[in-house]
């Protein structure tokens, strides 16, 4: 399992999301602590990176934008967009 962070700018941008987004990005969260290198990578053409995207809500309008410290066992959430 990994332990999960929100850098400061995301927490605003978490704040700012819909109501009925919220759930949603709760399950991102939960996948987050089990498999984070679940999602695919922000630049395609580094497979490998440890900056990772993963989508949320309903139709997929939710984007989190998180890095993984492996060696820390640790995702920070670095942005989440909603478009809406």
């Amino acid at each position: 399992m990994y332990e999960l962070g929100v850098v400061e700018d995301a927490i605003a941008q978490i704040e700012a999301l819909p109501k009925d987004a919220l759930a949603s990005l709760a399950e991102v969260r939960v996948v987050l602590e089990l498999n984070p290198w679940g999602g695919p990578p922000l630049h395609r053409r580094n497979p490998d990176a440890s900056i990772r995207v993963r989508t949320f809500g309903q139709e997929g309008q939710g984007l989190v934008v998180y890095l993984i410290l492996e060696d820390q066992r640790r995702v920070e959430i670095l942005r989440v967009t909603w478009l809406d």
